[in-house]
């Protein structure tokens, strides 16, 4: 069966104009307008039938926080149960279940919940429209193999942002799996076969009709990942761990409206609209729109709203992702300031340092497993390979003619292989990261020559290609 194809040539080639119209707004470092800002708050909860509430504006999400100080409890020591707490002690696991149970009450009156009501609103129309398009272009005979293999080869969006993840740490490999693949490769990886499903599912009753609900989740997903695109600065995640963990539990109790969230969204709502001519709460889309384009993030309590002034500083990498070498990836105008690479937070004391100047040293003498990553990406393979010797550490080598492959497999460590090659007749050096399932220099070199370079990674005389 060929895949099913939900837009038309001409719908496809109009979603990056909508990607970038919005990607424009939420890279925005201009000043935002109070008058207009102020207006679409305020319009925002009249739309939602609920009274106008004060607006004030901060310069930063610390100036917010700050200015909401006189609403958050005082801290007590045993507030919050440690995770080993939970594991080992009943009374604290239960005890920590219903501080869930109060943050969700909490949550369900909090003072920007009219505004998170508005965007589920105005989202809720256009994705039962997309259900019915599915609906329509679906078969209706569609066997219970159809489904399974439509749910591999029309999910792409997801797959391809799961293979830029898995290129950055050193497994270009996974892309191979999913690359130009065709349901007859499918069929082949995977031992699907009509007759095979049809016997292992045949002892459950109305199987078409459950697979055919479960694919169309996976196909409106999908197709909205594909317009709204999956690559978008994560600002809530680079500024949270700057906030003190009670400040934290303040902003889980009172959420506040995140302006990128919506930003994202509105790619998608504006498509459906304008280009699927779905139909839409026209007032409401408006309101939301007025949020998305005039106001920084908005906190709120009570019948208090803060909108936080936009950052006068973004940096992103080419995927999209914040990302600064040496410098903050975002500042406000107060001075606060986020580290960031590759869309991963990095503290001050890395972050202030560019790259190039990290030291191999810290990877061992660092706790977290993110922040590992994020070091032994920004150093690189070559660095690494060079280095690595040199520290005191134990790290396992095994060596081949002009191959040295390196293993960082300690308790603690990400588990990171790098193969490096120095050409014997150029004195070139080149190194690479390496599956973690390839632990052997031999499979190593051929997963270097089959994923990276066959020239820069030959394989030897006396290792045989399976």
């Amino acid at each position: 069966m060929t895949r099913i194809n939900f837009l038309t040539p001409e719908q496809e080639a109009l979603i990056p104009e909508y990607q970038q119209k919005w990607k424009n707004i939420y890279l925005s470092t201009e000043p935002i307008q109070h008058n207009r800002a102020k207006a679409a708050v305020q319009g925002a909860y009249a739309v939602m039938g609920k009274p106008e509430p004060e607006v004030i504006f901060c310069s930063s999400p610390r100036a917010a926080l700050e200015r909401l100080q006189s609403y958050v409890e005082t801290p007590q020591q045993d507030a919050i149960p440690s995770r080993e707490e939970v594991q080992n002690n009943f009374f604290q696991f239960a005890r920590a279940a219903w501080e869930m149970v109060k943050i969700i009450a909490k949550q369900k009156s909090s003072g920007t919940k009219p505004l998170h009501d508005l965007l589920g609103e105005v989202l809720a129309e256009p994705y039962q429209s997309l259900d019915k398009h599915i609906d329509n272009c679906l078969p209706k005979d569609l066997s219970t193999y159809d489904v399974v293999e439509q749910s591999f080869i029309g999910t792409s969006p997801l797959f391809d942002n799961l293979n830029k993840q898995m290129s950055r740490q050193g497994e270009p490999e996974f892309q191979r799996l999913f690359e130009n693949r065709q349901p007859e490769d499918w069929q082949e990886s995977l031992g699907m076969t009509a007759e095979n499903i049809d016997k292992q599912l045949a002892w459950l009753p109305g199987k078409e009709l459950l697979f055919r609900g479960w694919l169309k989740q996976m196909l409106k997903s999908s197709i909205t990942i594909r317009i709204s695109g999956v690559e978008h600065p994560k600002f809530r995640e680079i500024i949270l761990p700057l906030l003190s963990g009670y400040e934290q539990k303040f902003l889980l109790e009172n959420p506040p409206f995140i302006t990128l969230n919506c930003l994202i969204s509105c790619i998608w709502l504006d498509y459906a609209f304008s280009v699927l001519n779905y139909p839409c709460k026209t007032q409401k889309w408006s309101a939301l729109q007025g949020l998305a384009k005039y106001c920084g993030s908005i906190f709120g309590v009570n019948n208090l709203c803060i909108v936080c002034e936009r950052p006068t500083k973004i940096l992103v990498n080419e995927d999209n992702q914040l990302h600064g070498e040496g410098e903050t990836a975002i500042e406000f105008a107060d001075g606060f300031v986020a580290y960031a690479y590759n869309g991963r937070y990095l503290p001050e004391k890395y972050g202030r340092i560019h790259p190039s100047q990290w030291q191999t040293q810290w990877i061992f003498d660092e706790e977290y497993n993110d922040l590992q990553e994020a070091l032994i990406q920004g150093i690189g393979a070559v660095r690494l390979s060079e280095e690595l010797p040199l520290i005191e550490e134990e790290i396992e080598q095994e060596v081949m003619q002009e191959y040295t492959f390196f293993k960082l497999d300690k308790k603690g460590l990400r588990k990171t292989y790098i193969l490096k090659r120095v050409d014997s007749q150029t004195g070139n050096i080149h190194a690479v990261f390496i599956s973690r399932m390839e632990d052997t220099i031999l499979r190593a070199i051929r997963y270097a020559n089959r994923n990276y370079s066959a020239e820069d990674f030959p394989i030897p005389n006396n290792g045989e290609v399976e």
